[in-house]
């Protein structure tokens, strides 16, 4: 196969990350929709965001210049929210706060430079408040927790990948 094929290939697969972090993220929502919440969180709002998740994950990353392995990191994240919290149902009423707190956390902790929280609030629609708290609750969940092996990353990575080319 053609190098540069085989390198343009990946380059778009990597660009395609977003969405399929958003659909395998859709995916869930569909499924735990459908179940009541047992706990309800600061993550969840009162009615559904009218944004799509995959619209929103753009918005972002447009605005926020993160690495997408920010992205990946933040669907991990989840993962470990899902694990450590059995209680915890991430659902349309909060998978976009979810998301938001745990891209930034994996922006702080990931690349070098990040913005300030007043400004990701804004890209994400929300109050400082808000952000700080989600912030907060969000490490609490994740027992400050943040370190991903690159095993584990590339483990995420490749399944991504593999999705993103269906």
């Amino acid at each position: 196969m053609d190098v540069e094929f085989v390198g343009g290939m990946q380059e778009f697969l990597e660009d395609r990350i977003i969405y399929s972090i958003a659909r395998v993220l859709d995916e869930i929502v569909r499924e735990t929709d459908i179940i009541e919440s047992p706990q309800q969180t600061v993550f969840h709002t009162n009615k559904k965001p009218s944004i799509s998740l995959a619209k929103y994950l753009e918005r972002i990353q447009m605005y926020s210049y993160c690495s997408n392995e920010c992205f990946i990191l933040a669907l991990i994240y989840i993962d470990r929210i899902q694990e450590k919290n059995q209680d915890v149902v991430i659902n349309s009423f909060c998978v976009h706060r979810f998301m938001l707190a745990c891209i930034i956390l994996s922006i702080k902790y990931n690349d070098d430079d990040y913005y300030k929280n007043d400004y990701y609030a804004r890209v994400g629609g929300i109050t400082i408040t808000e952000l700080n708290k989600l912030e907060e609750e969000l490490l609490i969940m994740l027992d400050y927790e943040l370190y991903v092996s690159q095993k584990q990353y590339y483990f995420y990575k490749d399944k991504l990948m593999r999705y993103a080319e269906l």
